[in-house]
């Protein structure tokens, strides 16, 4: 599979707002986010979160101003996809700066790993794909099918990443579909819900932003769901140490 050219994401310091507890908030939440465009200029955007009263940091694309909105279009174009409309939940704040895409009807999100401007496809099968696959089974017995994809691949210590999962949805009867993409046991998560329409399909991909100090594997999951019927799929990101031998 083609490998895609990202921006370039740098996370700045987060703002001593975004570390306070899970009281709700009135006022907005600003994370900056700067980034290299397709002509290689550095360009920062602002991005506007509202906390919910369970600390969780909620993104709209609606409420963006024009650089965050530029920032978010550019990197679901990269992906053939469009931002996500509705509310985007970040499950913490090593997770801000996450976005979601929607995809044409007929395209799968494809899991993986974005890592120095550069997606990078998962390069392993699912960790669970036969549960999936049973899942799956029962969920053509109904009249919703949900489909999930884990983020997977490689991931340097110490730096910012976007670990990438998929969701797909169809239902005879219409109703929602909701994803959510987790890493290290739900320390960085990405939620989305999406409308389906009577007999349509929706596909989703979910960009969290996380970051890892130790070299290890992170867990992943996504869980996608179409009204009740629900799939869940499993896998892993290496963690390395990718910093120059010393002398």
């Amino acid at each position: 599979m083609k490998t895609l050219a990202f921006a370039t994401l740098v996370m700045f310091p987060l703002f001593a707002a975004a570390q306070a507890g899970p009281a709700p908030s009135a006022a907005p939440l600003q994370r900056d986010v700067r980034w290299i465009d397709a002509h290689d200029r550095s360009l920062v955007a602002t991005q506007l979160l509202t906390r919910r009263g369970d600390g969780a940091l909620v993104y709209r694309y609606d409420r963006q101003a024009t650089p965050a909105r530029r920032y978010h279009e550019r990197m679901c174009e990269l992906i053939g996809g469009a931002p996500a409309a509705g509310e985007t939940v970040l499950g913490s704040a090593d997770a801000a700066g996450s976005l979601a895409c929607t995809l044409p009807a007929a395209a799968a999100g494809t899991p993986g790993v974005i890592v120095d401007g550069l997606f990078h496809p998962s390069p392993r099968p699912p960790a669970n794909a036969s549960a999936q696959a049973e899942d799956a089974a029962r969920a053509d017995a109904s009249d919703d099918y949900a489909h999930a994809a884990a983020p997977g691949g490689a991931a340097p210590r110490g730096e910012n990443f976007q670990a990438v999962g998929g969701a797909g949805y169809s239902s005879e009867t219409g109703g929602t579909g909701s994803a959510k993409t987790s890493l290290d046991n739900d320390r960085c998560t990405i939620e989305q819900t999406t409308p389906v329409p009577a007999g349509g399909s929706e596909a989703v991909v979910l960009l969290v932003t996380c970051i890892e100090q130790r070299v290890r594997a992170l867990p992943t999951y996504t869980r996608a769901c179409m009204n009740t019927t629900c799939v869940t799929e499993t896998g892993f990101i290496d963690v390395l140490d990718l910093s120059p031998p010393t002398r």
